[in-house]
């Protein structure tokens, strides 16, 4: 593998890391619900990409068995009031 030769001076190396930096991605406003997203991505609060509902609220929380209620049955195991 190539190795430097010579040192890099300070300002040769901080010019190169000069050009290094965080760049800001810009957001839109989402048609459905107005909350800011990024382009091109589904949004966080409603779920909506393109026009229709691409995740469910549930689905993209995470929650995919919170829509189904408890049913309490002989095979519960866990204590009721």
């Amino acid at each position: 593998m190539p190795v430097p030769k010579k040192r890099l001076s300070r300002s040769n190396q901080n010019s190169r890391r000069a050009n290094w930096k965080a760049i800001e991605f810009a957001a839109t406003a989402c048609p459905a619900c107005a909350t800011p997203r990024l382009a091109h991505v589904v949004c966080s609060n409603c779920g909506y990409y393109r026009g229709r509902v691409a995740v469910g609220k549930l689905a993209h929380a995470g929650h995919a068995h919170a829509a189904a209620p408890h049913v309490h049955d002989e095979h519960c195991n866990h204590d009721h009031d």
